[in-house]
């Protein structure tokens, strides 16, 4: 029988006993296909029960020691909490001193060595760890009472105020604050002795009667004692205060506190005589100008600087060419205190010189001016 194979046409296979047998081929491949099926499920449940037994053994097991034999134990040391600025902790309380000298005459004294001065603190004699004479560019707050209470001596304030701003090199550093019943920056630390001229035009016409004295000074102690150079202030006032929020006591603690020196010139003086003799000032108002010079004096003299009581215009550049000198010519002594008890309490500086100025032989009497104390720090 000839047989023509085509792609087209039926293949040959196609015959009744060809596809009985591929039927049964067919159902074989079925069955084995799935016993196949039954034997790998059988096998992949056996492994997942062989990893799950395999796992809660290792959970069952003691967990190994953090430390390996042989090796030193481990010490977790907890992190520092840190909370705003980092905080540094010093044992050692460092005091300066800052030293001028006068002769007899007022002169100031200057070369004198470490040799020559001896200091205390609160009777006990103290170390001296640095010493140096310093001559520097100065960083004063001219404070300046403008209110209506000097109405009638404004032309004394303003010329004190600009024969001081004159007096200023271009190194030197100057802030003017005014105040009445608050104080006010009325021109912030600058060089420029234009911006001060500038900011002293603001001067026009006291807006308040009142006085606070005490809030002024306070506060700007409060400013200048966070800064990284010595700052005086130089005080322009009648001494009069009116109702200050601030405590008479609490601004005298603050001017212990402080290492700003503290210049102060009470003004309207030759009013006061003026008025004081012919008869125009009551017993009160007599005591209460007494009281004011006694304020201005005793801030001046618990933090090293000096008190002033021009009568007259012409005053003015000497006295200030006299700050201008103890500012700039200084001994700057630096102890470690005896004393390391860290309790709050205010301890007085004693400082002594001892030279022989004239060489007659003989030490001359020397007047010292510093901060007579501090307030120590608190644990």
């Amino acid at each position: 029988m000839n047989r023509n194979y085509s792609l087209a046409g039926p293949r040959p296979d196609h015959t009744p006993e060809r596809a009985d047998f591929r039927n049964g081929r067919m159902i074989s491949r079925l069955f084995l296909v799935f016993l196949a099926v039954i034997l790998l499920s059988g096998t992949g449940s056996a492994q997942n029960a062989g990893g799950a037994a395999e796992k809660k053994e290792s959970q069952e097991q003691a967990p190994p020691p953090k430390n390996p034999p042989g090796r030193p134990p481990r010490v977790e040391e907890p992190e520092p909490e840190i909370k705003g600025r980092a905080q540094i902790s010093v044992d050692v309380s460092l005091v300066n001193v800052d030293v001028t000298v006068r002769d007899k005459k007022g002169n100031l004294i200057t070369g004198l060595q470490e040799s020559n001065f001896v200091l205390y603190e609160d009777g006990v004699r103290q170390q001296v760890r640095n010493f140096a004479a310093v001559e520097a560019p100065i960083t004063v707050v001219l404070l300046i009472e403008f209110s209506r209470q000097v109405d009638w001596l404004i032309r004394d304030v303003l010329e004190a105020a600009y024969g001081f701003i004159r007096t200023l090199r271009k190194d030197d550093w100057c802030a003017i604050i005014g105040y009445d019943m608050r104080p006010t920056i009325i021109t912030d630390f600058t060089q420029n002795k234009q911006e001060l001229y500038d900011g002293m035009r603001r001067f026009n016409f006291p807006a308040f009667s009142e006085s606070n004295l005490a809030d002024a000074l306070y506060d700007s102690l409060d400013r200048v004692q966070e800064m990284d150079r010595r700052v005086a202030v130089v005080l322009l006032s009648t001494g009069l205060d009116t109702f200050s929020k601030i405590t008479y006591q609490q601004v005298m603690d603050k001017a212990k506190a402080s290492n700003a020196p503290i210049y102060t010139l009470s003004m309207g003086q030759t009013l006061r005589i003026w008025l004081d003799a012919r008869g125009y000032l009551s017993p009160e108002q007599r005591l209460d100008f007494l009281q004011s010079d006694n304020r201005l004096r005793t801030f001046a003299k618990l933090s090293g600087g000096l008190y002033f009581e021009p009568r007259f215009v012409t005053e003015y550049p000497s006295i200030f060419q006299t700050i201008s000198a103890f500012l700039r010519n200084q001994y700057s002594i630096t102890y470690v205190s005896s004393n390391t008890a860290k309790d709050g309490k205010y301890r007085k500086i004693k400082v002594d010189a001892s030279a022989d100025i004239d060489r007659d032989g003989k030490p001359d009497k020397l007047t010292l001016s510093y901060r007579e104390g501090y307030v120590a720090p608190k644990p």
